[in-house]
């Protein structure tokens, strides 16, 4: 088999990218090349086409996010104009949107679901010569221009792959490599049906294909944990994964080991539905330092019915209670312009919020991505007006809407400072609130505290990744990078 070499292009140093990592530990394994370059690294398109020639790559691989079309597409189509190059394409935006991106110029293969075996396949096609119309899991052009629609192949189980592939990112990037957290993913599938998500449809591709919600051993994440740390500076773990706290028995196992074996502070994603006192006892006694849940509204009934999340109000004081109880920080996401809510009730799931007492809280405001339960609802009740090309906002039922954008500046805030929250109403809609945009980065002081990072560091991070930042304030503050983020990173189901 002769070697075949892809360079993946990715657009920012906001986190190292799992997925890329991932399927370039597979494929090397398995005997390729990899390279990787960030658009962040070329001031224009014709130093991107530069390093392309200079790394000589047969495939040139984009790992999507649907916010990220905007910079990708145009740049594949360049990149297959300039050079003729083969490009694949992967990521969440090419399982949930296909067809779409079938549309787009300059692409030859598209991955609809996990990669490792379909990109490992192509790219033992390339290198011996061979087409890849019948590759499982993976869109193909034909020479006519045609797709050539291949189903998914079977899950398999995660202890079949490498950790992954550090070094890509590390070793271009030493501010990566040099921020006191570093990620890491044990589990992948999430077996829940929130309506706003992506992860139902995934369900449903995967029918039949084998066990969607699959978890690495405890014995190979701690190997993968106890490399990491013994070859780079970490302060803090923190797992990536939807809902660490799933498979209650694996955690008291991981937790029962941790300590011993890494004996770093640890944070993670958690549902609040399936937590109790004896595995927050055993969080804490591992070393979590700190835990993020997805609270979405405070008001239960919008996020029982409206977004299929069946978790009462109860619980998560209930959760709140344990989590104080035994001193773990945590985090709550919520999000504001749902279907049919006005100011009052934005206000109302801020009151609930302070309730939980958290150490923060991280904003956003919904985009209903085009195929989800929730847009196909909320068009069909005229809960939505178009927003763009992929996604849907909600119909704004009483004038709020440019209020409630003040909230991703705001909401922090009215949580967490006493008082405030009497003042919500005026702070929210006061005409000079547009000049208070910049108070979004105060908000990061909760990651410093949950992440356990140092303030040089945090600093050293934001002006090296300045104008991500920036461009949250300095336009809309539900800037793509926001929504990026926080898809990236999964808010816990």
């Amino acid at each position: 088999m002769a070697v075949a070499k892809i360079l993946f292009i990715s657009d920012n140093l906001l986190n190292e990218g799992l997925g890329i990592m991932s399927l370039s530990s597979y494929v090397k394994a398995k005997g390729h090349a990899v390279d990787l370059t960030m658009l962040t690294d070329h001031p224009t398109t014709e130093s991107v086409l530069a390093h392309i020639r200079a790394s000589k790559p047969d495939l040139v691989g984009f790992s999507v996010m649907t916010p990220q079309v905007e910079a990708f597409r145009p740049l594949t189509a360049v990149i297959k104009e300039k050079l003729g190059l083969p490009i694949i394409w992967g990521g969440a935006h090419c399982m949930f949107m296909t067809e779409q991106v079938a549309t787009y110029p300059g692409i030859d293969y598209i991955c609809i679901g996990e990669g490792e075996e379909a990109l490992l396949d192509v790219m033992d096609r390339l290198g011996s010569g061979r087409d890849c119309l019948d590759v499982a899991g993976l869109w193909s052009r034909r020479e006519d221009g045609a797709w050539q629609k291949n189903p998914v192949g079977n899950l398999e189980p995660l202890d079949q792959y490498p950790p992954p592939d550090r070094e890509l990112y590390y070793d271009r990037y030493p501010l990566l490599a040099g921020m006191g957290v570093k990620r890491f993913m044990t589990q992948r599938g999430c077996p829940y049906k929130c309506s706003y998500c992506f992860e139902p449809a995934m369900a449903d591709m995967y029918d039949g294909k084998g066990k969607l919600v699959r978890r690495r051993s405890v014995d190979l994440v701690l190997e993968e944990i106890k490399a990491t740390v013994t070859k780079y500076p970490t302060r803090q773990v923190h797992f990536s994964d939807d809902t660490f706290n799933l498979n209650k028995k694996w955690v008291h196992e991981f937790c029962s080991r941790y300590k011993q074996a890494i004996g770093l502070p640890f944070s993670c994603n958690i549902s609040v539905q399936i937590i109790d006192e004896p595995l927050v006892a055993a969080l804490k006694a591992a070393g979590c330092r700190g835990v993020v849940f997805g609270l979405e509204t405070g008001v239960e009934e919008t996020r029982m019915k409206t977004l299929s999340k069946p978790i009462p109000n109860a619980t998560y004081l209930e959760t709140c209670r344990l989590l104080r109880k035994y001193g773990i920080h945590y985090v709550s996401n919520i999000m504001f312009a749902l279907p049919n809510e006005t100011l009052e009730h934005a206000i109302e799931s801020i009151k609930f919020n302070r309730e939980l007492k958290p150490l923060g809280t991280k904003t956003c405001i919904l985009k209903m991505y085009k195929g989800t339960k929730l847009a196909d609802e909320a068009l069909a009740k005229n809960w939505c007006e178009a927003e763009g090309e992929f996604t849907y906002k909600s119909r704004d039922v009483d004038g709020s809407h440019p209020h409630l954008e003040n909230i991703l500046w705001a909401g922090y805030l009215l949580v967490v400072i006493p008082g405030l929250i009497h003042f919500a109403k005026p702070i929210l809609t006061s005409r000079w609130s547009r000049y208070f945009r910049w108070l979004i980065l105060v908000q990061h002081i909760q990651d410093l505290i949950l992440f356990n990072i140092t303030p040089i560091q945090a600093l050293v991070f934001f002006w090296k990744s300045r104008k991500t930042f920036l461009h949250g304030i300095a336009g809309r503050q539900d800037d793509d990078y926001q929504e990026q983020g926080r898809a990236d990173d999964k808010k816990a189901a």
